[in-house]
């Protein structure tokens, strides 16, 4: 009786049905018996790829058994009769020839046909397969048509660990496999070089750093600014620290790498101003005799008011301007008079060569010894300044104005 029923064939270890043989082998040869037929039915199952077939036979040949389960073999097939044993519950494996292809440790890859075993086919093509070297089928598995046989060459890989550095020969694809195979684990922060998804190569040296990451804080200067002043009242040439610097002091919070325990990067995150500094004044003088004192200047001489674009520093010098002038200034005063350009004339008002400075010109104009005569905007000519003995004649209230100004080296500073 046949009895057919489909499943993929597991290879499966014979050495205890093999054992079982040879006892029974020696048994018989001992009492003088041979297997010239069984003494009764018996199953075998017969394995010819994925169909196995069970067939419940007395007869004693493979060849018998296969022409009694109508299995067709052709020259070119193999049995594997390694688990056979006539009268006793058995197994037969059919190899049918199959056309397979077989790629090497370099990578080159060769079509073959053959019958048989894995393992067979290795010791018939004279494949060495070197220490550490795999398949990608166990050499157990019968070929089949289409089958690819894969030999993999480890490669020879350091890694460098924990301290330690390791030699080792592995088929991992990558480092990140490698890694898991050698059973090294990376923390939240830690990094690989060459990265985990790098191929394996010959010689590949793979290093693992441990990272981590401290933060902390402390207290530091900040240092205090110089500041410079100028002063009217002190003779030119001569300074003094008028307000004393005072560092400051903040909190730093820091954020620190360390790369398998040595620092290799320090960062700031943040700062916080516990104490402000205060900057240190040096006072120098502008004063270099003269009329000094003749002139009450407590505020700008003119009268015109600075357009609120323009401002002064600390220094007494327009905060920003286009260019300065520099030379002498004469003084006039004409009462109840009109300037050229038609305004009527009062301080801040000036008279200028309208070739060298032209009409609308606004400016601010400092003396060298400190008095401020401030904003002024160009609105007539100038006798003097017309000869070129003046850069500018300054409109004064009075004569004795004039008179207590006469002729004093300014600074002009022009606005716009």
């Amino acid at each position: 009786m046949i009895t057919n029923f489909k499943g993929y064939a597991k290879t499966a270890n014979g050495l205890l049905i093999r054992c079982i043989a040879l006892v029974m082998t020696l048994v018989i040869a001992g009492v003088g018996t041979s297997f010239a037929a069984a003494d009764g039915p018996y199953t075998v199952d017969i394995y010819d790829g994925p169909q196995v077939s069970r067939v419940e036979t007395s007869k004693n040949d493979a060849n018998a058994i296969l022409a009694e389960a109508k299995i067709e073999i052709s020259e070119n097939d193999k049995l594997i009769l390694d688990d056979f044993v006539p009268g006793s519950q058995s197994k037969i494996i059919v190899c049918r020839e199959s056309k397979i292809k077989f790629t090497d440790a370099d990578g080159k890859t060769s079509e073959f046909v053959f019958a048989g075993r894995v393992s067979e086919f290795i010791d018939s093509q004279k494949i060495e397969i070197g220490d550490g070297a795999v398949l990608n089928v166990s050499p157990t598995a019968i070929c089949f048509d289409g089958m690819e046989i894969v030999l993999t060459a480890p490669y020879n890989v350091t890694v460098n660990a924990d301290g330690e550095s390791v030699k080792v020969s592995s088929i991992s694809a990558n480092v990140g496999e490698l890694l898991k195979e050698l059973g090294i684990t990376l923390g939240e922060n830690d990094e690989v070089e060459p990265s985990q998804d790098t191929p394996l190569s010959e010689n590949l040296t793979v290093n693992v750093l441990r990272v981590e990451y401290n933060s902390y804080s402390k207290s530091e200067t900040i240092p205090f600014t110089q500041k410079t002043e100028y002063s009217s009242t002190m003779s030119k040439g001569t300074s003094k620290i008028t307000q004393k610097g005072v560092n400051g002091q903040k909190n730093v919070f820091y954020k620190e790498k360390t790369v398998n325990g040595e620092v290799v990067e320090t960062t700031v995150e943040r700062s916080e101003e516990i104490l402000a500094p205060i900057p240190q004044i040096k006072t120098i003088g502008l004063y270099s005799g003269g009329n000094k004192g003749v002139i009450k200047n407590s505020s700008a001489i003119s009268e015109l008011k600075m357009p609120s674009k323009y401002s002064i520093g600390s220094n007494g010098v327009p905060a920003n301007y286009k260019y300065k002038i520099t030379g002498k200034a004469a003084a006039y005063c004409v009462p109840g008079g009109t300037t050229s350009t038609g305004k009527k004339v009062k301080p801040g008002y000036i008279a200028v060569n309208p070739e060298q400075i032209p009409y609308g010109t606004e400016m601010y104009i400092v003396s060298d010894d400190g008095v401020v005569y401030g904003y002024a905007i160009a609105a007539d000519t100038g006798g003097f300044a017309k000869e070129g003995r003046f850069v500018v004649d300054l409109y004064m209230n009075s004569k004795s104005q004039c008179y207590a100004w006469g002729a004093r080296n300014v600074t002009i500073y022009v606005l716009g």
